[in-house]
């Protein structure tokens, strides 16, 4: 095929100039650009990351920052990615505008900014223990919000007014669903008995027997039987206070109200105040004489259980105090190698201390005990501080 003459010229023409404005060599006016113009051409409104190593910027990593990758015009095979530059009036911001959007302005930096709001939990009714006062911080008494039943001496009486007194640490508002729930009754304080001897008279001082009963729940019959055949002395006798807790281990706080509400009530020897118990209630009386160092004139735990942790840790706490301990050998429930080895602590810490090995005994052996007036006078022989 034949072009005519002018044809040619005109597409000879043109693709001069497609060619000159791709390689940026002429400009407007027609004049030649500089050399290098185009690899420092200003994109108005973008940012140019040009690519001189591999290891700079790739394809994949200009695609994640939302640019565009475009070739280099006038350097085969180099590209550079173009960013969409936020202008400066958007990306600037005053503390007057991060107040009025609820930001927060910070000094240093000079930016703002914004706490993520969370929607809000909702949340359900809160179970608290059957009992509505509050005890005391730390270990400072509670007072019994009830009052007393008419004391009888040489009978039990049962004090039941600190079972209204929770030990609960569970926080909520005046807005919160409240549900009083009887299942965490042992969160609350303890109910217990005291006996009077006969002939009790207001105007003496008498001494104090804190009896902590073993097991997980107290057994009223055998612990009745057993406190009534405590030996006594005609011319010594004394208070015999027996609490009943519902948690696995005695609690030093709430054993601590019951004393002290004792002691409110009836003519008590601050200085001859005893504390005892068996299994459950013997490690129970290493814890609580722990917890209160200054409080007891002698101690007796019998069989002291081991469960559910060591009692060992306590010697050092309790050994100031006169100790009469007792333990069989054959004993398949509460651990006699641990009361062996607490003794045998308590002894090299210098304690005064009376430890009786019941070869073959097993779990038991209480009522002996009690009953045995010289293990009584024993413990009824020592004052506090002497």
């Amino acid at each position: 095929m034949i072009v005519p003459k002018i044809v040619r010229s005109a597409l000879f023409t043109t693709l001069i100039f497609v060619s000159a404005a791709l390689a940026g060599c002429v400009g407007e006016d027609g004049t030649e650009s500089p050399e290098d113009s185009t690899s420092e051409m200003n994109l108005e409104g973008h940012d140019r990351v040009e690519t001189e190593e591999a290891d700079e910027i790739t394809q994949e990593d200009c695609g994640e920052r939302g640019g565009i990758w475009e070739e280099t015009p006038d350097r085969e095979g180099e590209f550079y990615c173009v960013v969409e530059e936020e202008s400066s009036e958007d990306s600037e911001i005053t503390q007057e505008d991060c107040d009025e959007r609820g930001g927060t302005w910070d000094e240093q930096i000079g930016d703002c900014s914004f706490s993520e709001e969370r929607p809000e939990e909702e949340s359900g009714p809160i179970y608290i223990p059957p009992c509505n006062t509050m005890a005391s911080e730390g270990m400072n008494p509670t007072s019994n919000p009830l009052d007393w039943p008419e004391i009888q001496t040489g009978q039990w009486v049962s004090v039941e007014g600190l079972t209204d007194v929770s030990y609960a640490s569970i926080e909520y508002s005046n807005d919160s669903e409240i549900i009083f729930d009887d299942r965490l009754d042992w969160m609350c304080g303890y109910t217990y008995s005291v006996k009077v001897p006969g002939g009790y008279n207001s105007s003496n001082e008498y001494p104090v027997f804190l009896f902590l009963h073993g097991q997980l729940l107290d057994s009223v019959f055998f612990n009745n039987m057993l406190t009534n055949n405590f030996y006594m002395p005609e011319d010594d006798k004394y208070i015999i206070v027996r609490p009943s807790k519902l948690e696995s281990d005695w609690n030093p706080k709430k054993a601590l109200d019951v004393l002290e509400d004792v002691k409110s009530h009836l003519s008590v020897d601050d200085d001859r105040v005893y504390l005892t118990g068996l299994s459950m209630g013997g490690r129970g009386t290493f814890i609580v004489a722990a917890a209160l160092p200054d409080y007891f004139a002698a101690i007796m735990p019998l069989t002291p259980h081991h469960e559910p942790y060591s009692y060992l840790p306590l010697a050092e706490d309790v050994a100031h105090l006169p100790i009469w301990m007792s333990h069989g050998t054959a004993d398949s429930t509460s651990s006699y190698e641990m009361a062996a080895q607490m003794a045998e602590n308590l002894t090299e810490l210098g304690a005064e201390i009376e430890f009786e090995t019941v070869v073959d005994g097993e779990h038991g052996g209480w009522y002996t005990i009690y009953t045995d007036p010289v293990a009584m006078q024993w413990i009824l022989s020592h004052v506090r501080g002497q």
